[in-house]
């Protein structure tokens, strides 16, 4: 054993990794080895590199935790029953048998990271570098799995450690998926709870092969003087940005033909709890989550054209031996509309003079595209926002002007299996944000990745702002799921 763990770092990456930690963008790691145990089967039956998922892997995802034409045989642990199959038959007199995991469906992720960052002062022109090891950055514990044949569930709670040495704990997913409700299977499932909607399937961190997501589609808080200035906002901390990466609310998705897949959804993205001071909200009645009752609702549809299907489905494909390689192209459009009436943010003019500002509604409309071609995949999105912003005095409470403001993102990737140990990822991103009077941003985000295992990866991942150079964050990264 002490062997077989030496033998890999040995062969390449091993004194590049442990260089690159003397030398020194932190996103969650989404993987989850339960399913390993379960089907007794490598990470890699499902992930390119974990945790962005392969043509099986969305299926796996998109049929509840469940292999396409799932038998008995493939599942190696057990489900215990609760109750007997016959008591389905007396329903409602009796009550509905399920299952629970054979096993506690618990994983582990842990992640560490070594980050330099430069940053250039333009008011002395000097460029300070600092760098910070992150042993750990974050831990996941995981919970997934299936209940019954037409339940499963997801459950993420994270603990990190901030800048100033105090820990922090989110429950960052929690929800309850009811699969193949009515109809042909997969047709129609209900989701609920706090969750990363599948809005976002195939370019939302979770899904990515990179330490760092998308920023300027994700960060971009649309609120200011003159509309939103740029990137670099926290969900969990600013009420209102361009897209949540997670929420809390109730969705339906589903494949249809096993080409067609939709999602439509209802969330709540104001929260949680009220905001006081730096946005001028009141404190939040009887314990709501936010302090707007609207919600906000989301739609998108896709279509798969070659490989295989969205559930599985290879009736009539020849697919390559190399479970991450096929020749197809899916595009998609995608939604969102809601608004933040009645809750006011605190916003400046150029003279500091402070104001109150409501984003009355706002729309998001975009395009999905991805082409997978042997070992390459490209893909990215284009993303238009628009936000009517009412500006109010914030001392007489007076409307002033009201504004639509718009601003476009947009990023493509690559992603390249040189083989199976090792991959390499650039992307590009722009966002022209809605102040006319600030610069569009441009980032350059360029990643290589060593996977020792099946469930222990290296990464060396460098991000610029190529609007000054000097901006940059090179990281060393070790994650590991179990």
């Amino acid at each position: 054993m002490r062997h077989l763990l030496k033998t890999p770092f040995r062969t390449l990456g091993g004194l590049a990794v442990l260089a690159g930690l003397l030398l020194g963008l932190a996103t969650p790691l989404r993987a989850y080895p339960i399913f390993a145990r379960k089907y007794q089967t490598a990470c890699t039956t499902c992930h390119t590199v974990y945790p962005k998922l392969n043509p099986f892997g969305v299926s796996f995802r998109l049929n509840g935790y469940r292999m396409p034409k799932e038998t008995e045989d493939l599942v190696k642990q057990v489900p215990v029953s609760l109750g007997s199959s016959a008591y389905a038959k007396l329903w409602p007199s009796a009550v509905m048998p399920n299952q629970l995991p054979g096993n506690a469906p618990l994983a582990m992720n842990v992640k560490m990271e070594s980050v330099s960052t430069s940053a250039y002062d333009p008011a002395s022109g000097k460029t300070t570098t600092r760098n910070d090891f992150q042993f750990p950055q974050e831990a996941n514990l995981f919970g997934a799995g299936t209940l019954g044949d037409h339940m499963s569930f997801m459950a993420e709670l994270t603990f990190g450690e901030n800048a100033d040495g105090s820990t922090s704990t989110e429950i960052e997913h929690a929800r309850l998926d009811f699969d193949s409700i009515v109809g042909p299977d997969h047709l129609v499932n209900l989701r609920i709870g706090k969750f990363a909607p599948n809005l976002y399937d195939g370019f939302q961190e979770m899904w990515l092969m990179t330490d760092n997501g998308v920023d300027t589609m994700f960060t971009y808080n649309p609120v200011g003087y003159r509309g939103g200035v740029g990137s670099g906002a926290d969900d969990m901390a600013t009420p209102i940005i361009s897209l949540p990466g997670r929420v809390r609310g109730i969705e339906l998705y589903g494949v249809a033909a096993h080409r067609f897949f939709y999602t439509v959804g209802a969330m709540t993205k104001i929260g949680p709890g009220g905001y006081t001071g730096a946005y001028g909200g009141a404190t939040t009645p009887n314990g709501n989550f936010g302090n707007n009752a609207h919600k906000d609702f989301y739609a998108r549809v896709d279509y798969k054209f070659g490989g295989m299907g969205l559930d599985g489905d290879t009736e009539g494909v020849k697919l390559p031996p190399e479970n991450w390689r096929e020749n197809s192209f899916r595009v998609g459009v995608l939604g969102m509309s809601g608004n933040g009436r009645n809750i006011n943010f605190s916003v400046a003019d150029d003279l500091g003079n402070p104001f109150n500002m409501q984003d009355l509604n706002y729309t998001r409309v975009g395009v999905f595209g991805s082409w997978l071609i042997g070992d390459l995949n490209v893909f990215g999105v284009y993303l238009r926002g628009n936000d009517k912003l009412q500006l109010i005095d914030s001392e007489t409470n007076l409307v002033l002007n009201e504004n639509t403001r718009s601003y476009n993102t947009w990023f493509t990737q690559a992603d390249y299996v040189i083989n199976p140990t090792f991959l390499a990822s650039v992307r590009y991103e722009r966002l022209r944000p809605a102040d006319p009077t600030v610069k569009a941003e441009r980032f350059l985000n360029l990643n290589f990745t060593y996977l020792v295992y099946a469930n222990v990866k290296t990464m060396l991942e460098y991000r610029e702002d190529l609007n000054e150079t000097r901006n940059n964050q090179f990281a060393v990264v070790l994650r590991a799921a179990f």
